[in-house]
């Protein structure tokens, strides 16, 4: 059997093979990928496509994703075998693969996401270890536990913090912020994000995409509040309706919620840019935190909306508004 190992951009010939592959094995929708693999994301990830072939038959894949700024984080997606080659061990040889160059690259965390069991016993062979509430694996090079690495690696976040535009550059660093757990039961109401204290975490590598998600609509857009350190350690949506009114959420790691204003003043400023009438917030009715920030802000409690699912759990919301 042949592997390939090979880098972004890769060949324009490849890029429809592999994402009709995707789309069958996973039965959902890779056009998305298209661009990155295409090259449009060189400049912030790194990413790179191990592969197995017997003669011209693809026999399985795994994908690496390093952000450039933060190569201590690494995302591991796109790990399919077709069945006919199944039971062979291609998947942990692709997997290992990846591994190494995440190591011999000075990767410390190792992030990727299986609602498989089958996959995840792979996995768990090769080092990875479930994070609590989240189908979320991570294999820290250190061998400590998951939880114990998010632990030290926010505990080393310092420095002045700056408020940017979303890009491509938090795909990878916003994984562990995200699957952190979290006081507040809902993180982002825009985005879907709830906390994995309070309902089970099915993303990974498909969290970026809920942001980006905002851009490609051209109805909204993000912002990440990162530290000098390189350390992601906030994220706000904004999202403008029909009627221009523009919905607003956002959330900080506990140790830095002094930065969540700022994060929710640019996504107001950015829709105040762009003629918003008012804005509004919808946030669970037990987040009292939350509401009592938002009512800094100048917001006040106007009704109720549609309730949050969090796990098995029918949660109120409240909805906040202020106008301009």
């Amino acid at each position: 059997m042949d592997f390939t190992r090979i880098s972004a951009p890769l060949p324009e010939e490849l890029i429809p093979e592999l994402t009709a592959f995707w789309e069958e094995t996973f039965e959902t929708s890779y056009e998305d990928f298209r661009p990155i693999f295409a090259g449009d994301e060189t400049e912030d990830n790194e990413d790179i496509l191990y592969l197995m072939r017997q003669g011209e038959d693809l026999a399985g894949t795994s994908h690496l994703t390093v952000g450039k700024a933060t190569p201590r984080l690494g995302g591991l997606g796109e790990v399919a075998t077709p069945p006919a080659f199944r039971r062979q061990g291609i998947a942990a040889q692709l997997c290992e693969a990846a591994l190494d160059d995440f190591r011999g690259q000075g990767g410390e965390a190792f992030f990727l996401g299986t609602g498989n069991p089958s996959a995840a016993r792979i996995y768990y062979r090769l080092g990875w270890r479930k994070l609590a509430g989240a189908n979320v694996m991570a294999l820290i090079v250190s061998g400590k536990s998951p939880e114990a690495f998010l632990v030290d690696y926010f505990r080393e976040a310092e420095g002045q913090i700056t408020i940017v535009p979303g890009t491509s550059a938090q795909r990878i660093p916003m994984i562990p912020l995200i699957v952190c757990p979290h006081d507040w039961q809902v993180l982002d109401a825009n985005a879907g994000i709830f906390s994995t204290r309070h309902a089970l975490q099915l993303s990974c590598m498909g969290l970026y995409p809920k942001y980006d998600a905002l851009i490609q609509g051209q109805t909204g857009t993000w912002f990440g509040a990162g530290a000098d350190s390189g350390h992601l350690i906030g994220l706000a949506t904004a999202h403008l309706d029909e009627l221009g009114v523009c919905h607003v959420d956002g959330f900080t790691h506990q140790d830095w919620l002094d930065v969540w204003t700022d994060l929710i003043r640019a996504a107001m400023d950015w829709a105040a840019d762009r003629g918003a009438t008012a804005w509004c917030g919808k946030l669970s009715a037990e987040d009292e935190d939350k509401r009592l920030m938002f009512e800094s802000l100048g917001f006040e409690v106007v009704g109720t909306g549609e309730a949050f699912t969090l796990g098995e759990r029918q949660v109120p919301s409240v909805l906040l508004k202020r106008s301009v």
